[in-house]
């Protein structure tokens, strides 16, 4: 099973990003073995992305031997078709999307949206997380939009049995949209984490040989929770900074935490 990391995006406290941490980061993950990057897929970190920022962040990963993937959230079609078009000029293959909110909650504004997107050429994960946005998908249109190879990997954390046997079934890949539906190991390709953040090396272990040990000890596996948790760690001095080879402290946007 592959395992993914939303990574957290640390920031300076006059609001910056912090390209230093970041950098941290990045290469601890390279340095435990973590498949993927997930970039802008925490709570909170699409929302407070400018497009310049996001056009800094595409050029600075450029030199990492990582495979990357954006999460893109706007509220303007106009600007997801271009952060796409970017990405795909970039060699980002890979995207998470979710349903936009300006999206109608019916087949024919859902369809169109998915058919607008991949004039673009470039591969989606679907992010069906309908208790964020409120939109359920019924069958009929998950079958057309599978049938016309919109999206062949979905992050589910809409964890419905029903629903997980019907993609397996149409070979769509399926990750984990939330770390305590490892309980249902069998169904997924993969996993997405956040909590990926905090213990990569053990997280890729458990992911692999399938324990629910998250289910099992009763982890609340909330984002921001993870996030105040790494901030706790970030601003401990004396040993820790050591350890850290004096990273700077690391801070989140107010939405982020």
């Amino acid at each position: 099973m592959l395992s993914i990391v939303a990574l957290i995006t640390p920031y300076k406290k006059n609001g910056k990003i912090n390209w230093l941490n970041l950098n941290f980061l990045i290469n601890f993950h390279i340095l435990n073995k973590t498949n993927a990057i997930l970039l802008l897929g925490t709570t909170g970190e699409s929302h407070n992305f400018f497009l310049l920022n996001f056009i800094n962040l595409l050029f600075f990963i450029k030199k990492y031997k990582i495979k990357f993937i954006f999460n893109i959230f706007d509220i303007n079609i106009k600007l997801i078709f271009y952060k796409l078009f970017l990405l795909k000029k970039n060699n980002i293959f890979f995207v998470l999307i979710s349903l936009a909110k300006f999206i109608l909650p019916n087949n024919i504004s859902i369809y169109k949206y998915f058919k607008i997107l991949n004039k673009i050429g470039i591969k989606i994960i679907f992010y069906n997380i309908p208790k964020r946005n409120a939109k359920y998908l019924n069958q009929s249109i998950f079958n057309k939009i599978i049938k016309k190879k919109f999206f062949v990997y979905i992050k589910n954390s809409f964890n419905n049995v029903k629903y997980n046997l019907i993609f397996k079934k149409k070979k769509v890949l399926i990750f984990s949209g939330e770390d305590k539906n490892l309980l249902f190991f069998s169904f997924y390709f993969g996993t997405i984490s956040v909590y990926n953040n905090l213990f990569p090396k053990t997280f890729s272990y458990l992911n692999k040989k399938n324990i629910c040990f998250f289910k099992k000890n009763n982890f609340d596996i909330n984002p921001v929770l993870i996030k105040i948790f790494l901030l706790k760690i970030f601003l401990i001095k004396g040993i820790f900074n050591a350890l850290l080879f004096g990273i700077t402290s690391i801070f989140f946007t107010q939405s982020q935490t």
